[in-house]
């Protein structure tokens, strides 16, 4: 039976966990069927992910002994009928009965003492449509490395008749004539690593106290001086509200080069306008900015490893009362700003750094010293890269919309996730259902909120679109190429202009 030892930020993952506050993340992955699709399609579709082999990291579970460190224990019986499951929507299978299915799913704790991770096959979405819905827990797998390996699986051709699940996917295996750039790690050099990360974080830690205490001067802004909210409250239930929408990449793109900024800065600025709002239809004037926890990966290139690679920084969201245009310079002031703050750490500084703001805020939390202290930031973003521009399919189904569902972090009751494919940004928002039971308003305002920034930005106006309607992606003629397996990381071919065109869409339903 294979053991190794749960790093850090992993463990930290567990340490935290709770009923109230389960650290799984997920995703809702909407398909469209094949034309004349047999009615056994679904079912044999289960059948073939059940018969999947399962490869790590999906075969480990925790183990955690009398004595000694936290292990992952290879799982060498693995009960497929417990991971992968199959239900249906009743009639007439709205998006708002998808995501009702999904915020159920999402809320309940993981069995340790399985492999950390579901799949469950949701039937009847109108439309001629299905979706996957799937959950890991971070321990098992970080987010971007999840990501390559959910979109990775997909085919590029619709002709693509094999079923790779996620858990069966591995990037090709280098060529003999290609040189790895991977090594055997040295032990007395990843102490060495470790020693200065722990060393790096501290100085960090130094400076962001100096500047607390208005003894160093920056523009960055540091943890634990946010401005309460009701996205601060404590989570009371493991009930979960949820709300989807979709912007077009190409569109967004538009406004950050307009403007000389990232679709990441944009989307934060788009992200703190729709709360500004929301906050103010619920009687809330906060008078300081909104401030976002803004995850970054430090995988470095080529490293594929299951682990948890990431840091964060924190990025004010602008003024109250800043138009949309001011509100996005103020953005991008605060990300550059948080950013050149870290650019000399290393990596494992920017983990140790991590490791130790979640750990401090979980130990204020649990001894509610939380609640006469600022919070550390409003609202947890994150942006993950998509597979590129083409057409993605499972089993010849064309992937329509791919909406992540993270998870809550301790002090703070709302996570916005986006993820990118083909000319889309998919917006998947998690909340505490007792404190905000009403998240489509959030992405209704995000819609509105796009729409009014485009226009200051490129100074045109499109027609809006209309909610709960999206218009199908154009089809593009059956590839004359053999079917092609998606390979993670690979270099895309720019197609955009043959994809969809049609305004920011919503998807907003609790």
């Amino acid at each position: 039976m294979s053991r190794k030892i749960i790093p850090p930020l992993d463990l930290m993952f567990f340490l935290t966990e709770s009923a109230e506050s389960p650290k799984h993340v997920g995703a809702v992955q909407v398909f469209e069927l094949p034309p004349n699709a047999p009615d056994n399609y679904l079912l044999d579709l289960v059948d073939a992910f059940k018969k999947a082999p399962v490869i790590a990291p999906f075969n480990y579970h925790p183990y955690f002994p009398r004595f000694g460190m936290p292990q992952w224990e290879e799982d060498e019986e693995i009960e497929m009928d417990y991971h992968v499951r199959h239900s249906a929507l009743p009639k007439p299978g709205n998006n708002e009965q998808l995501m009702q299915v999904v915020q159920r799913l999402h809320s309940s704790l993981m069995d340790r003492k399985r492999p950390g991770w579901i799949c469950q096959v949701i039937e009847g979405r109108e439309g001629n449509r299905f979706a996957v819905y799937s959950k890991i827990h971070p321990a098992s797998l970080d987010g971007m490395s999840g990501v390559k390996r959910m979109y990775g699986s997909l085919s590029t051709s619709p002709r693509d008749k094999k079923v790779v699940p996620t858990w069966s996917y591995e990037e090709e295996k280098k060529s003999s004539g290609e040189k790895s750039t991977r090594r055997k790690p040295d032990p007395l050099k990843t102490i060495q690593k470790q020693f200065d990360g722990l060393t790096g974080a501290y100085d960090f830690f130094t400076k962001m106290g100096l500047q607390w205490m208005h003894m160093r001067d920056s523009k960055a802004q540091i943890p634990f001086t946010a401005k309460r909210t009701r996205m601060n409250r404590p989570i009371e239930w493991d009930t979960r509200s949820t709300a989807v929408c979709t912007l077009p990449l190409d569109r967004v793109k538009a406004v950050g080069k307009a403007q000389g900024c990232t679709v990441n800065e944009v989307v934060l600025a788009v992200i703190g306008a729709a709360l500004q709002d929301y906050l103010e239809q619920h009687h809330e004037n906060p008078e300081a900015p909104l401030v976002a926890l803004c995850p970054m990966s430090v995988r470095s290139a080529g490293d594929d490893t299951a682990s948890t690679q990431v840091s964060a920084v924190h990025v004010r969201l602008g003024e109250p009362g800043a138009g949309i245009i001011e509100r996005l310079k103020q953005v991008v002031d605060s990300s550059h700003a948080s950013k050149n703050e870290v650019e000399d750490l290393t990596p494992e500084a920017m983990i140790d750094y991590a490791v130790i703001i979640f750990a401090l805020w979980e130990v204020l939390q649990r001894t509610r010293i939380d609640r006469i202290l600022a919070p550390s930031y409003n609202v947890l973003v994150s942006n993950v890269p998509g597979p590129g521009d083409e057409d993605m399919y499972l089993c010849g189904s064309r992937m329509v919309a791919s909406y992540p569902i993270s998870t809550l972090l301790p002090g703070v009751n709302l996570n916005a996730t986006v993820l990118s494919h083909g000319n889309s940004l998919d917006f998947g928002l998690l909340g505490d259902k007792h404190a905000l039971p009403d998240l489509e308003i959030v992405v209704q305002r995000m819609v509105v909120r796009f729409e009014e920034l485009e226009t200051a930005a490129l100074g045109k106006k499109r027609p809006k679109a209309r909610a709960g309607r999206k218009k199908p992606a154009a089809r593009r003629p059956a590839a004359r190429r053999p079917a092609a397996r998606r390979k993670a990381g690979a270099a895309k071919p720019k197609t955009a202009a043959t994809r969809k065109k049609a305004g920011a869409k919503s998807r907003a339903r609790a």
